[in-house]
């Protein structure tokens, strides 16, 4: 008897819910956006919603295909500029226009390449740098937006090879 009265209680429980949750009226949650009705039509909107939301509604049933973002998010990193010795990329993240200074002791010859993730060489420059302050302009605008290395190989008198790279973000 006490076996069949907890079945009992657990149906009840279980057909309460289904139809509680077939009774939820339209809501939003949204920190960014909001819900609007009218005797005719219904809109409903968040940050970074899908361009293609398509809803039909049937007497008081709602079928919305596409997804609403519950929260406004944002992820970022905020980038100082890069110092590694005596070369500093600046601005970066960049829209395709930087510059790359860098300081020697020396005169040196230089190459310096440049190369999307795939590790494509998109750009290669030869420079001859002299003993001091050296700067050399880029633009990289026709590229697709996203993370390039930048690699910068010297060479002095005696042979010694300097090899540094460093990391380019190309955003619009």
């Amino acid at each position: 008897m006490k076996s069949k009265f907890l079945i009992l209680i657990a149906v009840f429980g279980i057909c309460g819910i289904i139809a509680r949750s077939q009774t939820l009226s339209p809501t939003v949650i949204s920190s960014s956006g909001g819900f609007f009705t009218s005797g005719s039509a219904m809109l409903s909107t968040t940050v970074a919603e899908m361009t293609m939301v398509q809803t039909f509604q049937a007497g008081s049933n709602f079928l919305t295909q596409g997804f609403q973002q519950p929260e406004d998010l944002s992820v970022g990193i905020v980038e100082i500029p890069v110092v590694s010795g005596d070369i500093l990329i600046y601005p970066n993240p960049n829209s395709g226009s930087f510059t790359l200074s860098f300081n020697n002791n020396d005169n040196l010859q230089s190459s310096i390449r440049i190369f999307n993730l795939a590790g494509q060489v998109v750009m290669e420059k030869q420079v001859s740098q002299l003993a001091g302050l050296n700067t050399v302009n880029f633009d990289i605008s026709a590229y697709s937006q996203g993370m390039y290395i930048l690699e910068l190989a010297s060479t002095n008198a005696k042979g010694e090879k300097n090899i540094s790279y460093h990391k380019i973000n190309l955003v619009y």
